[in-house]
């Protein structure tokens, strides 16, 4: 069994987390960092777990585990990873540890970077480093858009002359503090962009992908629903395409690669509450097409992801705990 703890329970991604490893066959959830309110207390839906038995404010207790999640809000990871570096597995969930070149993370998160932390962190881009997880002992989990992107990109990278982007995000990823922009009064009725070219998941699309820096465009939108993320990129080539070619790309990009599936068309409700990525192509002409992704920001977009690569780090089956997770569909 993967002895595991989770810091950080209590948002929105830690409650996933929870969720997703308390029907993993092959994990133990050991140990919870206690916070003010007692967990089972704030969501009584987890009394049936008996999670307040599991809570700590000891962070030794963290370093005895195998693996150990941390949900927590940009910046609030540093304190916990300083301690647990090198005794325990880490899998942060923070925006933190993501990206390698301290410029791009000084331009799009305005705060102070730790490169001798950062370097001991494998991004966790499953699909594109699986092998490098593989051998990790510190994964820094993919922002939502972040993945979505990168996952429609990821077969036609080499051939791309332009692209242009647009992703609309449900209100569970504003996190779990309410605010103007994120209170459901407002975003069950409306639909709105925001950080358009500046959002600061683009600093990780542009890591994996440099050469797309002065070729793509993104919009980012704020959607009348929960969860979930529905991305357009509009594709021009620098080489002509057609169908058979398209479906090679993706083949050969996806082969043994679960979660990702490829559909006649990318629908929300195929893919929210469970760790899957849909994709469909629309051929324009022989240098024009659209792709369209889809996934639960929750799930394949974060806590999903994030458990996918314990797997991969604990030698067990990539989808171990994750196929099991129909789409909720209604």
């Amino acid at each position: 069994m993967i002895r595991v703890g989770v810091i950080g329970a209590n948002g929105f991604l830690g409650l996933e987390l929870l969720r997703i490893l308390s029907i993993h066959p092959k994990v133990e959830i050991l140990k919870i960092l206690k916070r003010e309110i007692e967990i089972e207390d704030e969501f009584t839906h987890l009394t049936s777990l008996k999670l307040n038995e599991l809570q700590t404010s000891n962070l030794d207790d963290f370093k005895e585990l195998d693996c150990v999640f941390l949900s927590l809000p940009h910046g609030s990871a540093h304190e916990y990873v300083k301690e647990l570096l090198n005794k325990v597995k880490i899998i942060d969930l923070s925006s933190d540890f993501r990206i390698s070149d301290v410029s791009s993370y000084e331009s799009y998160y305005k705060t102070s970077f730790d490169p001798s932390i950062q370097s001991k962190f494998t991004y966790g881009f499953i699909e594109s480093s699986l092998d490098e997880i593989k051998k990790s002992s510190n994964i820094a989990n993919p922002g939502c858009f972040a993945l979505a992107s990168q996952l429609a990109i990821l077969p036609f990278h080499s051939l791309i002359n332009k692209i242009s982007i647009t992703a609309i995000t449900g209100s569970s990823g504003g996190g779990k503090l309410s605010s103007l922009k994120n209170h459901h009064s407002i975003r069950s009725k409306d639909i709105f962009s925001y950080n358009i070219n500046k959002h600061r998941h683009l600093a990780e699309i542009f890591q994996s992908y440099p050469n797309l820096s002065d070729k793509l465009s993104f919009v980012p939108l704020s959607g009348p629903f929960t969860r979930g993320i529905y991305l357009t990129a509009h594709i021009q080539t620098s080489e002509q395409i057609n169908v058979n070619s398209i479906n090679s790309l993706i083949q050969k990009t996806f082969i043994n690669m679960p979660f990702v599936r490829f559909q006649q068309q990318a629908k929300l409700s195929n893919v929210v509450g469970s760790n899957y990525c849909d994709l469909s192509v629309s051929i324009k002409d022989e240098n024009n097409f659209v792709v369209e992704t889809c996934l639960d920001n929750l799930i394949k977009g974060a806590s999903g992801n994030a458990v996918e690569c314990m797997n991969l780090m604990f030698s067990e089956d990539q989808s171990l705990g994750l196929k099991e997770m129909l789409p909720l569909y209604l």
